[in-house]
């Protein structure tokens, strides 16, 4: 009885280490290559870093980026969840209360082909005092654009864009004079894709 019993596990021994095996090896064989899943692609080199909320001062309506850890106000404040490809402005009131402006609608919209040696395109809003307003611009092509602003009431801003990135910029606290918006090619061609939306 004791060699039945042998011969019995013998056999049922050889199958266990079998399956072990071929288990082992079906596990090799479909694990992820090491790093795959936690690869983060680089971000390309023409994205430029999108400021995702704003403070906003009451008094003069000059708005800055706001970045947690960061900020240089004593009351630092995080915006609230929005999509990837928009930012968040935020209306801080001189008693500390704070409400995220919203889009109300398209003031207008822009789409150009823009060149270096081709002529720019002027576009105008004229705000009430305290209007806000939200301009976002992007492009597509191998060339860049610049945007210049005159008439928001601190100065006239100049930015840069490279092709496949965005800018966003608030502007904000109208006085009441016209705001003239100028979109340039500065290198190759760029396809803009610009709009202003008013803010509530």
């Amino acid at each position: 009885m004791a060699s039945d019993e042998r011969d019995g596990r013998v056999p049922l021994t050889v199958l266990t280490v079998l399956a072990l095996a071929a288990g082992a090896a079906w596990w090799r064989a479909a694990a992820p290559e090491p790093g795959a899943a936690t690869a983060v692609p680089a971000p390309p080199a023409s994205a430029e870093p999108i400021a995702r909320t704003w403070r906003v001062d009451p008094s003069t309506g000059d708005a800055w980026p706001a970045r947690p850890g960061r900020d240089p106000t004593p009351r630092a404040l995080r915006g609230p969840a929005t999509a990837p490809d928009r930012s968040v402005v935020l209306r801080v009131e001189e008693d500390g209360t704070s409400h995220v402006l919203q889009v109300s609608h398209v003031v207008w919209r822009e789409t150009s082909g823009l060149t270096p040696d081709g002529p720019p395109v002027v576009r105008q809003v004229n705000p009430s005092r305290g209007d806000d307003y939200r301009l976002t611009v992007s492009c597509s092509g191998d060339g860049a654009v610049a945007v210049q602003l005159s008439g928001t009431g601190s100065g006239d801003a100049r930015r840069f864009l490279r092709c496949g990135g965005r800018l966003e910029l608030p502007l904000l606290g109208g006085t009441g004079a016209p705001v003239l918006v100028r979109f340039t090619g500065v290198r190759g061609r760029a396809e803009l894709d610009a709009r202003l939306e008013a803010l509530y």
